[in-house]
């Protein structure tokens, strides 16, 4: 979900980039390139959500993805937001009880990401998606 006025920006400023630079530099796109790319938003799909990473990195968060700043939450995954927390607080009571601190201490950051990141989502979900399409391949006839 992005703010159209700034997908209409950025879409300009690309037309723009690419008629200020040579057009044999833009080759086209091999299918085993465009399988590796299509791969690349398949591997990004998550319990609750999608990861945003870019394109060919790896996860720097060993997949811990409610703390991760790259995780966004599927507002119709809330509920399951409501689940997890739940399951944290128990484990949190549990914590306490054992005096286990570093645990407690965890959890605790965990709870935070949670509910920043619930808080996140719902905003989102008040606002309208801009339907960006799905990009498709170019051919070398239509280049000419």
């Amino acid at each position: 979900m992005f703010n159209e006025d700034v997908v209409r920006h950025y879409q300009g400023f690309l037309d723009r980039r690419r008629q200020a630079r040579p057009a044999d530099e833009y080759r086209p796109v091999t299918d085993t390139e465009w399988r590796g790319f299509e791969e690349h938003f398949d591997h990004r799909k998550v319990e609750l959500g999608g990861c945003a990473r870019p394109y060919r990195t790896p996860c720097q968060h060993e997949h811990a993805c409610l703390r991760c700043p790259m995780l966004n939450i599927n507002p119709k995954m809330l509920p399951r937001l409501d689940e997890i927390e739940t399951d944290l607080l128990a484990r949190r009571a549990r914590a306490e009880q054992e005096g286990w601190l570093g645990e407690i201490e965890g959890i605790d950051l965990t709870l935070t990401f949670l509910r920043e990141k619930r808080e996140e989502s719902q905003r989102l979900a008040r606002i309208a998606p801009v339907n960006l399409g799905m990009p498709g391949l170019r051919s070398a006839e239509s280049d000419r």
